[in-house]
Parts: C-alpha cells; sequence; structure tokens
C-alpha cells in the first residue's frame, strides 16, 4: 500500500508540473498534423486495449476450459466420499457387532470365574472332610473313596474351566486386536473423507474469482461491507421479524442495520457466527418503551475474530448461557430472550457492529434466494441456523491493517482490537504518512476522564516502531485507544469521532 501511495504522489506532481508555468508561446505545428498525431495516438491505445482484452479473454476461455475438467474431478471425488462414508458405515456396523461378541465373551469369563470358584471351594471342603475321615480309623473306607472320587470330578470340572477361561481370554485378545483394526481403519477413511471434502472445496473454490471488495462464502462472492449470518435461533425454530434496517422507531444511527424478532420470553438464542464472548450484561430486570431505558438491556457480544462483533440485547434476567471468554461455535444456545431495555415486548434485538460500534448490513442465508438475504418487515422465517464448527479454537479480533489509515497510519504489526492483556507489551509497527513524521497513541484513563498522549519519531521512510501496553495502574478491565499521525505538537491533524474500545484482563 505504500508503494501505491507513492505512485499517486508522483501522478500529482506530475500533474501539478503540467499546470504550471506562464509560457505564452504560440506551437509552430499544423492543426491538421495535430489531429493526424491525435488519431494516431488513440488508434494506439486502442490497440493496446484490443490486445489486452484478448488477452483477458483467452484467459476466460481457459478458465471455462478448465471448468468441465473441474465438474468432472468434483463429481469423481465426490462420489470417492460416498464409497468411503459407506465402507465408514460398514466398519462402524461391524465394530458394534465385535463391541457385543466383546461384552458376551467377558460375560462368559466372569461366569466360568464364577463356577471355577465355587468348584474350589467345593474341593476344599471335600479334602478336609477326606482328611478328617482317614484320621477315624472307625470311619468307612467306602465313604472315603466316594468323596475321592467326588473330588477327582472336582478336578475335571476345575481344569474344563480352566481351558475355557484361557479359550475365552484367547478371544478376547482376537477381538481386541480386530477392535483395533476397525477403529484405526475408520479413523484413516473419516481422515481421507476430510482430505477430499478440503480437496473438493478448494477446487469448487477455484472456479470462483472473487476481488479484494468480496470474499468467498459457501461458492459465493460477497461483499466485504456486508456480513453474511444465520437465523440466531436454534435450527428448525421460525422467526418473525417485526422491525429490520432503517426503522423509524429505534433501527437508526448506529442502530441502522439491527433486526428485531417478537419471541417470546426464555426463548434459546442460538449464536448467528461463531466466535469468542467478550461481554455479558444479565443483571438487568426492567425495560420500558422508552428510550430511557436503554442502558437497562441485558446483552451478550461475541467477537467473531474478524473487527465484527454479533449483539444479542433484551435477555432475560440472569439469561446468559455463555461466560466471557468462551468459544462459541455457529448455531450454539448462548442466551435467552427476555424484555429488558428499551423495549416494547419480549423480543431479540440482534446486530452485527464494527469495530467502531457502528451497525453493518447483515444479510440471512435463510432469505438469500428470496430478497439476496435482506431481512424485511413481516417476514416469517424458518431458521437452518445448525450446530457447526464445535472443534474450531476462535481467537478474538486484531486491528486491520487499514483500519488507522484516514489518520494518516498504515499498520504492519497485529495489535488487539478487542481484547488486550494488562501489563503486556505489544509490538505496533507501520508507516505515518504525516508530513511530520511523528507518531501520536492516545489511551482514555476512563477513571480520570481523560486521554493520555504519547508521541514517537518515524525513520526517513516513515516507518516506526512502538511498544505498546496498557498499564494496571492507569487502566481497570477497559479503555479506548487510537494511533494517528502527529503535528511537531503531537496534535492529531484531524479530530476522531470514535475511538477504538478494548477489554483488559
Amino acid at each position: 500500500m505504500r508503494s501505491a501511495s507513492f505512485v499517486v504522489l508522483l501522478l500529482l506532481s506530475a500533474s501539478l508540473a503540467g499546470c504550471s508555468g506562464d509560457d505564452d508561446s504560440i506551437p509552430d505545428t499544423d492543426p491538421k498534423d495535430e489531429e493526424i498525431l491525435n488519431l494516431n495516438e488513440r488508434l494506439n491505445e486502442s490497440a493496446v486495449m484490443i490486445e489486452s482484452l484478448e488477452e483477458r479473454l483467452a484467459e476466460l476461455q481457459e478458465q471455462a476450459d478448465q471448468v468441465p475438467s473441474l465438474q468432472a474431478t468434483i463429481a469423481g471425488l465426490n462420489t470417492e466420499v460416498t464409497l468411503l462414508n459407506d465402507n465408514i458405515s460398514g466398519l462402524e456396523e461391524g465394530l458394534q457387532g465385535l463391541e457385543e461378541q466383546y461384552t458376551e465373551v467377558l460375560s462368559e469369563i466372569q461366569t466360568r470365574n464364577e463356577e471355577l470358584s465355587q468348584a474350589q471351594e467345593e474341593l476344599v471342603d471335600l479334602q478336609a472332610e477326606i482328611e478328617a475321615l482317614e484320621a477315624d480309623s472307625d470311619s468307612s473306607s467306602e465313604r472315603i473313596e466316594e468323596l475321592e472320587s467326588q473330588a477327582e470330578s472336582l478336578n475335571s470340572t476345575i481344569l474344563s474351566l480352566h481351558n475355557q477361561i484361557a479359550s475365552y481370554v484367547a478371544l478376547v485378545s482376537t477381538l481386541e486386536a480386530e477392535r483395533d483394526y476397525y477403529s484405526d481403519r475408520v479413523e484413516e477413511l473419516e481422515d481421507q473423507v476430510e482430505n477430499l471434502e478440503s480437496e473438493i472445496d478448494e477446487l469448487e473454490n477455484a472456479q470462483l474469482e472473487c476481488d479484494e471488495s468480496t470474499y468467498e462464502d459457501d461458492g459465493f462472492c460477497r461483499s466485504r461491507g456486508v456480513v453474511w449470518v444465520s437465523i440466531p435461533f436454534e435450527a428448525g425454530f421460525i422467526a418473525n421479524i417485526t422491525q429490520s434496517f432503517h426503522g423509524y422507531y429505534s433501527h437508526n444511527g448506529a442502530m441502522l442495520y439491527a433486526v428485531d424478532f417478537p419471541v417470546n420470553e426464555n426463548t434459546s438464542i442460538a449464536a448467528a457466527l461463531p466466535g469468542v464472548v467478550i461481554q455479558v450484561v444479565e443483571h438487568n430486570t426492567g425495560g420500558c418503551p422508552s428510550a430511557t431505558c436503554f442502558n437497562q438491556s441485558n446483552f451478550v457480544i461475541i467477537d467473531h475474530g474478524d473487527s465484527t462483533f454479533g449483539m444479542y440485547a433484551h435477555l432475560t434476567y440472569n439469561g446468559a448461557l455463555v461466560d466471557v471468554g468462551d468459544v462459541v461455535h455457529q448455531g450454539q444456545p448462548i442466551a435467552l430472550s427476555g424484555n429488558t431495555g428499551w423495549s416494547t415486548g419480549p423480543h431479540l434485538h440482534f446486530e452485527v457492529k464494527d469495530i467502531y460500534g457502528q451497525s453493518m448490513p447483515v444479510r440471512f442465508h435463510e432469505l438469500a434466494s428470496l430478497t439476496d438475504g435482506v431481512a424485511y418487515w413481516g417476514a416469517s422465517v424458518v431458521s437452518n441456523n445448525t450446530q457447526s464448527g464445535q472443534w474450531v479454537n476462535h481467537t478474538t479480533s486484531s486491528c486491520e491493517d487499514d483500519l488507522f489509515l484516514s489518520f494518516g497510519i498504515l499498520l504492519y504489526s497485529d495489535i488487539p482490537c478487542s481484547v488486550a492483556q494488562l501489563d503486556t507489551t505489544y509490538t505496533l509497527e507501520g508507516w505515518t504518512y504525516g508530513p511530520s513524521g511523528m507518531v501520536g497513541v492516545a489511551q482514555y484513563d476512563i477513571s480520570e476522564g481523560e486521554w493520555i498522549y504519547w508521541c514517537y519519531y518515524s525513520n526517513s521512510n516513515g516507518w516506526f516502531h512502538i511498544n505498546l501496553s496498557f498499564s494496571s495502574a492507569t487502566h481497570e478491565d477497559s479503555t479506548y485507544f487510537m494511533v494517528f499521525s502527529a503535528d511537531s505538537d503531537c496534535v492529531s491533524y484531524q479530530a476522531w469521532d470514535a475511538s477504538i474500545g478494548l477489554w483488559l484482563e
């Protein structure tokens, strides 16, 4: 971006140079010659443009030629995935059968061990009785022979039980080996399926050409200024809309793109996008149909990790199902609806805010085919917000490189833009475009109600390297901060109407 700005400056200088001067001389050229010269220049420009268009046409044709091949490859991979899933199902059925057999064998072993213990106890009793009879010379020898016969039979039974148990133990070892094999094979096939699905996604995405102003989302190029979400209720829930964008009653200004869903109190609310919970308020109990109750609302805010933040408001008292710092996945229940704050009745107020707290345009996947995702008054929509991404680890937002560009600062390093650690040093690097080469950093001391400023020098190219930290001696749990190009007195060339809020841990 720095090199691009440098080119612009050169162009401006060239245009200014072309406009300056007081040369009153009359050109010594024939107007017809000038016209021919102009026509030749236009002809050359047209030839260059035609050549560029032909190259672009060739590229498009090449991509078009690749589409059938890609589609055939995707179809083949989908077939392979289906076969692998069938194999996995078969293996899982076999594994279930092995588990049942394994359980039966363990039960048999337990039964045989119990029989063995009983036989051994009987044998001990018989041997004791034989010894007692042998000690009594008057005892009948026939009784002794009978007992010895029983003892021999018990010894035979014990031997047989030992053999059966050994056989069952060997069978258990075999079943365990088979179970391990099936489990490993299922795991291998699931990995293959995951790899193939990733390959399919890559191939499908390869057919898209999203430019810098858009991003790929589920096979479509979406505008970067619009956030696509799911209806913020669990899958299958029928959600109605009573106030959408530009609502006269309250959806204007900073809440311009909010959407209201009327629902009964204690209705389960699901995350429209995954992220990290950065704020929870659930202690309020009151509300009223007036802006005077604005600060009485309970709400949950989720950082999506891309400098956008989902807000779920008017929750019931103690209605949060998540805590600050929790990682939530798509479709996860996060709160219960209520009627707190500025509210005319029980409903969910949902919106996505940018890094400055301004409402952002949202689109709902469930309305994509009807209104290109735009919510409208009176809509009744079935939520398709299924739970997904349970094992994905999300992080809080870092500041975008161009966040402070309107203040003459281009960032190069990652610094926190949502949640930061107290007394931790962060590297703040980038370029300043201000004429003085000074870089200003401002932090707001909430307890004193005032801004604190620091100024730093950049090098001859405008590059700066600063150690940024938020001191626990000044801040408690939150602050605001800004980075800006400053004049020689450490004053920003322009004041700001909003700053970056940080939660501090």
